[in-house]
Formats: structure tokens, C-alpha cells, sequence
């Protein structure tokens, strides 16, 4: 506990920031070393160092803008596809920032036909919107196509980003977009993407329909009209029927729900491909998943580091879900096993799930007439026990084409039991292709350029791959090595020796002084006789040189001989806190640490020392256009 015996050496730091740079906190990295050196009693220094260690760091950063653009830029020399831009407002204050690596770019070009984005406040220090665009790939799962942090969300904002996606992308437009109904992306989305069919999340709907009428059967019956499968005339019906009922006619948001009924009625947007999506729940899900990985109090910089460590965690998953398809047999479960064993070789696993329960309600449908046609036959299906419910497939034989009267084919991209009971009945043992959509299949990232490279060599992948080869083996001596004190002896001189070596041969022979020092340091302290301990030569503490103290300093001897003339300037040395100087480098270590979960400032005391605006000054209106001018510093 004595200063003088409290130091972290390289690779104490170096450990620490592998082990921060993945989301482990300071307390559980110093109780990792703990246990490595046999107890907190063995542990060369603090918690409070290791946080001053961390602010050293920190300091010697550039501002936190030039430090992201830096990171970005190193991630830009590894990935030469990686998109990323920056606004910036009068006299350089910061705007917002959007960012995309060429993983994105891929999976956007593959699956970016339905893109979803909202944004969600409070996963950075500063208190700014995060925007996540965000889709679904062949397994199912959510994919980012890229993120954003923005000051505000007003319409230019979200103009600015939408058009930036569009130039990463290289200017391939969704066909469909769903959000939450915020207004300002709504104007944005009919500017950029004019021709994209922009849906509102069902689940918003749902929550603003309680909110507003204050009724829960209203919400339920609203909520049965929104998702059920209608003819346009039928949904016309019940809805007069709905609002007569209730007696909500003079309603603003009814005319309001009614005017925008092609954006979230089933029975409008039929036909209209959603890759099943119906709610923006993905992108919330998507946020819990951020929020594992990244924490309210990181910066800029932080944020986009440990953003990406999410989406490589994703990616990770998506590795699995590809080996999961690509390996074993389901075992099947329908009557109609020729036609699951079919789609059990085309789809990947989770799209197969949803095909197999197709298969099931396939099974309680027959069908009940047949009509030749000129171009196509014409089948009507029904349920069983439920005459009334029927649905029309029609099939042209000459391009071996299936479509359904529910259109669900064209909405999701899987058949539908409708189109399957037909298949059934017909007795077609193999899956048509014009029933397969690529992008639900094992194939769907066959041929596409890129995928390939994504993992190959980056410029320091061959050092974290030797980084893990001896990280592997030095474990297994440690294991070993530690049990008989010969062997740990042994073991001991050959690594110190094998150390000395390799910092010979690269030229720093001080650093490897400095580990030996302390390492027989350490061992005398536990009574080892074997080794001397060796110490450093003592140094002056008034001139930092050796061969003498202070008692016998000529240079101070000097300076008192010499008169003082700045008065003021002795009275200020004097009034000056040193009293925690690093006695051998004379810099001033900061000592002020918080708890986990306090270990930054608040952002109103951030703003106010960096000369920003504080939050209760910042302007988060999402009304409109107005006021575009107004900035957030970052």
C-alpha cells in the first residue's frame, strides 16, 4: 500500500484494456488480477489507480469527435468499404454522425427491401438520439445496415441521414419502410424515398388507440380490424361499424387513422412485401441487445467501439444459425412429407419453422372446386367445417405459377396453407420455385461478392492470432508450472530468460529491468532466498539525477544561493497541491474516482465545463421543419 511499491506495469495495463474494451468494469477487472496473483493483498496497486490509469488515457485523447473520426478511420484501413459521415453546424459544432461498415453495405444490398429505423434516447453520455436502420435476414434475424447519433429529430435530420444511407448503399431504395409514425420521419421518408411503401408499426397503433379513446374494446376491436385478413369492403364496413358503435365519429385521431388506413390496414397493404414484419418490436429487441453492450455514461468514441462489438456479436449468431442449417435432417412432422422434406434442403432452419406450420393449417383446408380456365385453373379452398371462409389459388401451368386471393406469398415470400392445400391435392411432391424467394434460403449469400473477404486477414489478425497461440500455452505452464517448486523454478528462469531475449533483440532492455525488479520483488517479500532482489540506483528527488540525495544536491544548493525576485509567482508554487506527484515521473496523477455506475461526470456538469449546452437547454422538439438552425455540441 506504501506509493513507493504501487505501480501498474505494461502488461497490467495492457490486460486492462483488453478487458475493458469488451464491457468488463474496473471493480470486476481488478478482481480478475486479483485472482490471478492469489489474492487483493498481491495485487501491486488499486482500484483508484486502475481509474487513474484510465483517465490518463483518456486525457491524452484528442475531443471526443476527432477521437470517434480517428477509431473510424482506423476501422476504415482494415475495411476499405466502411462508410461514414459527419455534419457539422456553425463554427464546427457537431450535428450528426452516421456510419456503416461494408458488412452492412452487404447485407443491405441482399436483404434491404424492408428497412426499419426509430430512434431511442439515453445509450450515450451526451443524451442524443441513436438511430438504428435495421432489417431481417435468412435466418430470421435482425441485421443493421447502419447507425447514426444525431442532436435533434426534426425533418432535416432525418433527410440527412435517409440520403446518406442512400449514397452508402449505392443508391438502392427499400420498398419498404416501417417506423413508429414519428412525423418528422414521415416527411423525410416521402422526400427520399418516394416510391417505398411506408408502414406504421402495429404496435404503436395499439398503445395510441388507448391513449386516445380510452376504451380497451375499442383497442381490441381496432386491433382485430388493423391485422385482419379483409376485403377492402369489409374493412369498410366494420370500420363504420366500429366507430358508430363507440360513438367516435367527431374524433381527430379517428379522420387522422382513417386518412392514413393505406399505412397499417391488412386489408390495404396486402400484396405488399413486409418480410412479416408488422411492429418496429424488432428494433426494440435490437436495443435490448444494445444495451448489453453499450452503457449511458460512454462517449462518442466509446459508443461506436462498442457498437460494433454488438453487430460482431450478431454476426457471430448469424455464423451459427448458417451451421445449424447447413447441418443435419429435420425430422418430419405433417402429411404432406414429400413437400416438407422439400423445403426442409431450400430454407434455413427458422424460415423452414414457419413453412412447417403453413404445412399444419394446410392440413384442415380441401378443396372444394376446380375451374379450367383458358391461361390458368382456378381452385377455391375451404376449411373445413367453415364454408364460408374461401380463398381463390390460381395456377398457370406454363410458368408453373401459384398465386393465392390472400396474397400472402407476395407479402411475407412463403406459400401460404391456401397454395399448399392446392399442392397437396395435386399431388406436387417438390416445393415450385416460383414459390422459393432467395432471400429465405440457404443460398440466399451464394455468388455474392464479398461475403468471402469479409473474413479474411486483417492488418493485425496475425498478431491476435499469435497474441492467442501464446496466451494458450503460457496458461497451461502456469497450470502446470505452479504445482512443485522446482518445476515453478524452472519455469520461472526459462520465461524470464525467453522474455529477456525478445525485449533484446526489439531494442528495450529498461522495460524488461523494470519486470524482472518487480517480479523478485515480489518473491523475496514471499521468502524466496534463491533469487537477489536488484534495485534501481536511488535518485535525487529535487534533480532527478542519481549518484547523490538531496542533502547533497548541488543544484539545490545553488538555487538557494540565488535571490528570488517573483513574489507572486513563489506564492503560487507553494499554494500548489503536489502531495500526489508519481515520484518517479514528477506528473500529476488524478486521483478523483467514482463508483461503477457514477465513474463519469453527469452531462449538465459536462456541458457546462466544456462551454455546451446543458440538456435542459437542448432542444428535442419533433414537431416539424421549424428551427432547423438550432445545434447541439457535442
Amino acid at each position: 500500500m506504501l506509493r513507493s511499491h504501487k505501480k501498474m506495469t505494461e502488461p497490467d495495463i495492457s490486460q486492462m484494456n483488453h478487458m475493458k474494451e469488451v464491457g468488463i468494469s474496473i471493480p470486476n477487472i481488478f478482481g480478475s488480477l486479483a485472482s490471478q496473483c492469489g489474492g487483493y493483498e498481491n495485487v501491486n496497486f488499486s482500484i483508484k489507480d486502475m481509474h487513474n490509469q484510465v483517465a490518463k488515457q483518456r486525457r491524452q485523447l484528442p475531443d471526443d469527435l476527432t477521437s470517434a473520426m480517428a477509431y473510424l478511420e482506423m476501422l476504415a484501413a482494415r475495411d476499405r468499404n466502411l462508410f461514414y459521415s459527419v455534419e457539422k453546424g456553425r463554427e464546427g459544432v457537431f450535428r450528426q454522425i452516421f456510419w456503416c461498415d461494408g458488412r452492412c453495405q452487404l447485407d443491405y444490398d441482399l436483404f434491404g427491401d424492408v428497412l426499419a429505423f426509430d430512434a431511442t434516447y439515453k445509450k450515450n453520455r451526451y443524451r442524443l438520439p441513436v438511430v438504428i436502420f435495421s432489417g431481417v435476414n435468412h435466418h430470421n434475424q435482425t441485421v443493421v445496415f447502419g447507425a447514426a447519433i444525431v442532436s435533434n429529430e426534426r425533418k432535416s435530420t432525418y433527410v440527412w441521414l435517409l440520403k446518406q444511407l442512400l449514397i452508402a448503399m449505392k443508391g438502392k431504395i427499400p420498398t419498404s419502410v416501417i417506423t413508429d409514425g414519428h412525423q418528422s420521419m414521415a416527411i423525410a421518408i416521402q422526400e427520399v424515398f418516394p416510391n417505398a411503401h411506408h408502414r406504421l408499426c402495429a404496435w404503436h397503433l395499439m398503445r395510441n388507440a388507448t391513449s386516445n379513446i380510452h376504451k380497451p374494446q375499442f383497442t381490441k376491436m381496432f386491433t382485430k380490424l388493423m391485422l385482419g385478413d379483409y376485403e377492402v369492403g369489409v374493412f369498410e364496413q366494420k370500420w363504420e361499424e366500429m366507430v358508430g358503435f363507440f360513438g367516435v365519429e367527431d374524433r381527430e385521431w379517428i379522420a387522422d387513422m382513417y386518412g392514413k388506413r393505406n399505412m397499417w390496414a391488412t386489408a390495404h397493404i396486402r400484396g405488399k412485401f413486409f418480410a412479416g414484419f408488422r411492429t418496429t418490436s424488432r428494433c426494440e429487441s435490437l436495443h435490448a441487445v444494445l444495451k448489453r453492450y453499450v452503457k449511458s455514461r460512454y462517449n462518442l468514441t466509446e459508443f461506436v467501439q462498442h457498437f460494433q462489438r454488438c453487430l460482431s456479436y450478431m454476426r457471430h449468431r448469424e455464423d451459427l444459425a448458417d451451421f445449424k442449417s447447413s447441418t443435419g435432417q429435420p425430422v418430419m412432422q405433417t402429411h404432406f412429407q414429400q413437400l416438407e422434406r422439400s423445403a426442409a434442403t431450400i430454407y434455413t432452419w427458422q424460415i423452414f419453422v414457419l413453412f412447417r406450420s403453413m404445412l399444419h393449417k394446410a392440413s384442415t383446408l380441401k378443396v372444394i372446386y376446380e375451374e379450367e380456365k383458358s391461361s390458368c385453373k382456378i381452385y377455391q379452398v375451404s376449411k373445413f367445417y367453415k364454408p364460408n371462409m374461401i380463398w381463390h389459388v390460381s395456377f398457370h401451368g406454363e410458368q408453373d405459377e401459384f398465386k393465392c386471393s390472400c396474397m400472402r406469398m407476395d407479402s411475407i415470400g412463403i406459400p401460404c396453407s391456401h397454395i399448399l392445400a392446392v399442392l397437396g391435392f395435386l399431388d406436387i411432391a417438390e416445393l415450385p420455385k416460383s414459390l422459393v424467394l432467395r432471400r429465405w434460403t440457404r443460398k440466399a449469400k451464394e455468388g455474392i461478392s464479398g461475403y468471402d473477404d469479409m473474413g479474411g486477414l486483417m492488418e493485425d489478425s496475425l498478431a491476435i492470432s499469435r497474441r492467442a497461440c501464446l496466451a494458450h500455452w503460457c496458461k497451461q505452464i502456469m497450470n502446470e508450472g505452479c504445482l512443485k517448486g522446482d518445476i515453478f523454478n524452472e519455469s520461472r528462469d526459462v520465461l524470464v530468460n525467453i522474455l529477456s531475449c525478445i525485449r533484446t533483440h526489439s531494442g528495450d532492455n529498461n522495460m524488461m529491468e523494470e519486470h524482472a525488479e518487480y517480479m523478485y520483488e515480489d518473491l523475496a517479500k514471499n521468502g524466496s532466498t534463491e533469487i537477489e532482489t536488484t534495485r534501481k540506483p536511488k535518485r535525487c528527488s529535487y534533480c532527478r539525477k542519481g549518484g547523490h540525495n538531496i542533502a547533497t544536491c548541488s543544484m539545490k544548493k545553488m538555487d538557494e544561493r540565488t535571490p528570488q525576485f517573483d513574489d507572486d509567482a513563489a506564492e503560487n508554487i507553494e499554494g500548489e497541491d503536489y502531495s500526489f506527484v508519481d515520484a518517479e515521473s514528477d506528473e500529476y496523477v488524478h486521483t478523483e474516482w467514482f463508483e461503477e455506475e457514477d465513474e463519469y461526470l453527469d452531462s449538465s456538469r459536462y456541458y457546462e465545463q466544456s462551454g455546451g449546452e446543458t440538456e435542459s437547454s437542448m432542444d428535442y422538439d419533433s414537431g416539424g421543419a421549424n428551427d432547423d438552425d438550432d445545434e447541439a455540441e457535442l
